[in-house]
């Protein structure tokens, strides 16, 4: 079957999860009540959420805000979002071809090489910002492509939560690393932010891949992974 041009490429060193080519990106409410795909399940997760927002919003009408998970732009759970739930569990449990459902609040991922179950998908109203994109493998696995490189490897950090202390010492080594290495423009943002918490899209590019092994020692856990450069063809 002939992939349709309104994929978006994806340059990569391996398919999406290692497996799937496809993925369809979407929005709708409550879609992580399918982290279980079953309609049992669905059902089960939206009752006792509308259980807690019943009380959470007798809360806010009190103006007891400080213990309200409500917010102002509190949406109630309606019928209608209920049965676009069902409805794609339902093409989701009698799919064909094999698939992975990436859940995030309300917005999700459906990752498969099943051509015809997208297009299944693509077809509910419901299913609001589709976005469609195809893995395109372009370099070697644990290869990261470059235009034009300075350096021999590229070191992506953990997503973690490190105290002020911690960071600090983080700071000072790679300050002290500059002339040395090459940091993502976000994380040189990070370093003078009050936040606590590294990204897992923050990268060092050094040369030598025992470089790694000093930052790893700075701070135990932070290293995600380290991947090659190569030049861009």
């Amino acid at each position: 079957m002939t992939t349709p041009a309104r994929f978006k490429p994806i340059t990569k060193d391996r398919w999406f999860y290692d497996q799937y080519e496809y993925s369809l990106g979407f929005w709708l409410d409550e879609v992580n009540c399918l982290r279980e795909l079953s309609h049992e399940h669905v059902d089960q997760v939206i009752q006792r959420r509308q259980e807690w927002r019943e009380i959470a919003q007798q809360r806010w009408n009190q103006g007891q805000r400080q213990h309200s998970i409500l917010g102002r732009r509190f949406q109630p759970i309606t019928e209608q979002t209920v049965a676009d739930l069902h409805e794609l569990t339902q093409h989701l449990l009698t799919a064909v071809g094999q698939f992975k459902l990436v859940v995030t609040v309300n917005q999700a991922h459906v990752y498969t090489n099943d051509l015809a179950l997208i297009s299944q998908l693509q077809a509910m109203p419901a299913l609001k910002y589709q976005t469609l994109s195809q893995a395109v493998i372009t370099r070697a696995r644990e290869t990261v492509q470059l235009q034009r490189p300075r350096h021999a490897w590229r070191t992506y950090l953990r997503h973690i939560k490190i105290t002020r202390e911690q960071k600090q010492h983080l700071i000072s080594f790679l300050q002290g690393q500059h002339t040395q290495v090459r940091l993502a423009p976000s994380l040189i943002s990070w370093m003078d932010q009050p936040y606590l918490r590294t990204q897992d899209y923050f990268f060092v590019d050094h040369d030598s891949p025992a470089w790694s092994t000093m930052l790893a020692l700075v701070q135990p856990g932070v290293i995600r992974k380290t991947l090659a450069i190569v030049t861009a063809k």
